[in-house]
């Protein structure tokens, strides 16, 4: 073989052999993938990760490993995802919390742009819970507070409180804020008698059923018969004559990711939540899949962080 050919051979099979987007979105996935939840274990988001990361050999491709890195309102696995390699192999699990503290804290070290969004999985239902034997166990107690009553304290996650705190508005009730790291922090804070009330999603009424009294869906859409069933016909704000406010559950990667490897990402999350024992194991938790592929759930979140710019003040 002629030299020029001989050399036209050896630098086709480097770069074969080397790593680069190109080749890595072909390949990928073809190791297992470390899925983050910036949130500690027991919580909404852990639920998810857990019940998604079932199918994902099958319908994904790979196994995920969930890693539960979670502190400063998820500000620090979301740290963590964007100090890995941009390869696809880091993937977070992700909700507007963390997005909302940085904007709150510009001096934080993190952009909340500073992700590819791949997909939308769900949407969060914002519930008002309260111990049953609490001033505030109902709608009706929580409706005829007099103005002149102290409010209610209510605890939760930034996105969740945010979402309470807006539609409790819309309905002409006023309520003071009561931040915490996690879901789990405020359900602590609720039994202990630190706050009257918490804001959770959900799967949390569900595994709060018997301990606590759901007492107000503030979210975008009416429960199901099966919750309704489950934690009781409590009124929802729509059918109040006002706007709910749906809180994304999102999934992102690196900023640097290559397009081909976020679609592969978008494509096998969206294969992970039509299986069907994902869907059987989300009903049972009250939990409701609502997927959006990489474009649309990308613009969505655009929209949604100028939306939290304006309501930040809201905020404790």
């Amino acid at each position: 073989m002629p030299l020029k050919g001989l050399l036209l051979c050896l630098a086709a099979a480097l770069a074969a052999a080397l790593p680069g987007p190109v080749r890595a979105g072909n390949a990928y996935p073809d190791r297992t993938v470390e899925w983050v939840v910036p949130f500690g274990p027991g919580g909404g988001s852990d639920r998810w990760a857990r019940i998604m990361s079932s199918a994902a050999i099958d319908a994904f491709g790979q196994a995920w490993h969930v890693r539960n890195r979670g502190g400063e309102e998820g500000r620090l696995g979301w740290r963590y995802m964007l100090g890995q390699s941009p390869d696809g192999y880091t993937i977070l699990q992700g909700s507007m919390t963390p997005a909302i503290a940085a904007l709150r804290d510009p001096g934080s070290s993190l952009d909340p742009k500073d992700v590819k969004i791949a997909a939308f999985i769900s949407s969060i239902k914002t519930h008002l819970v309260a111990t049953p034997d609490s001033e505030f166990a109902s709608w009706d107690k929580l409706a005829a507070r007099p103005p002149s009553g102290a409010p209610p304290r209510i605890g939760g996650t930034s996105a969740v409180l945010l979402a309470a705190a807006t539609g409790l508005d819309r309905l002409g009730v006023s309520a003071t804020l009561h931040r915490y790291s996690g879901t789990g922090k405020a359900v602590e804070a609720l039994m202990a008698g630190q706050v009257d009330m918490a804001a959770v999603s959900t799967s949390t009424v569900f595994s709060l059923v018997g301990r606590a009294s759901a007492v107000i869906n503030l979210g975008a859409r009416d429960n199901t018969p099966a919750i309704k069933e489950k934690i009781g016909d409590i009124p929802w704000i729509g059918a109040l004559g006002a706007v709910g406010i749906g809180v994304p559950r999102w999934v992102g990667v690196h900023p640097d990711t290559p397009d081909d490897v976020v679609e592969r990402i978008s494509d096998g999350v969206g294969k992970v939540l039509a299986d069907k024992s994902v869907i059987k194991l989300m009903a049972k938790l009250g939990e409701e899949i609502h997927y959006l592929p990489r474009d649309a759930a990308a613009s969505a979140y655009g929209e949604l962080l100028d939306r939290m710019k304006e309501l930040l003040d809201r905020m404790p």
